[in-house]
């Protein structure tokens, strides 16, 4: 963000902040009535105070009154001039995390509580990152030929199954009925070559002739 000169710009840099912080949703009110909140979050509130003095014990309290009950809640106090002491030991006391707002537009960690949320948004991001996939193994030739000679026979015999159908029945049915051993396997291969063989030379003419159409 450009150099901060006004109490609005501080209030969009301390959202901006907060969006880093993890809470995407940080918006700036900018001076609306707002009860005391000067960035609002569905998960935190902020209170933002660019001039006037180091912000106080009862500054720090004024945002903690305006959490009410949601105890889940985070609070963060954006101040330009500091805090005082005790203003630090009430913000260790209750869990508000302070952070210094500096014209450049930084915003330092301050007390017990705000560098923790810094540090939990750092591991955050790098929990994140994805890890670039490891490159794939070389295929070895012996696998790329078998691959490539499986494609070819899927190939043919997905082009030419009517035809080769046609002329294994064939066969069965001209070697079946006067081959040697088990009477009963030769009478079952006789059978279906004399269904299989005219079944598929009809569908082998027919798919002919639908590729000459």
């Amino acid at each position: 963000m450009a150099r901060i000169r006004t109490a609005a710009e501080a209030e969009i840099n301390a959202a901006e902040q907060m969006q880093k912080l993890g809470y995407g949703d940080a918006t700036a009110l900018l001076g609306g009535t707002d009860g005391g909140i000067d960035v609002y979050s569905s998960r935190a509130y902020a209170q933002v105070k660019w001039r006037g003095g180091s912000a106080g014990k009862s500054d720090l309290a004024n945002l903690y009154g305006t959490r009410g009950t949601s105890h889940a809640r985070k609070l963060l106090y954006f101040s330009g001039p500091g805090y005082t002491d005790e203003a630090v030991d009430y913000a260790d006391a209750v869990g508000i995390a302070l952070f210094r707002c500096e014209p450049d537009g930084e915003t330092p960690p301050l007390g017990a509580h705000a560098p923790k949320l810094v540090a939990a948004a750092r591991n955050s991001t790098v929990a994140v990152t994805p890890s670039p996939p490891p490159p794939p193994e070389p295929e070895s030739p012996a696998r790329i030929v078998a691959r490539n000679a499986w494609a070819m026979i899927a190939g043919f015999f997905g082009a030419h199954w009517q035809l080769l159908g046609a002329v294994v029945c064939t066969i069965v049915l001209m070697i079946a009925p006067f081959g040697e051993g088990n009477v009963g396997l030769r009478v079952f291969a006789t059978i279906l070559a004399v269904v299989g063989a005219p079944v598929f030379w009809l569908l082998f003419v027919q798919h002919r002739h639908a590729r000459a159409g």
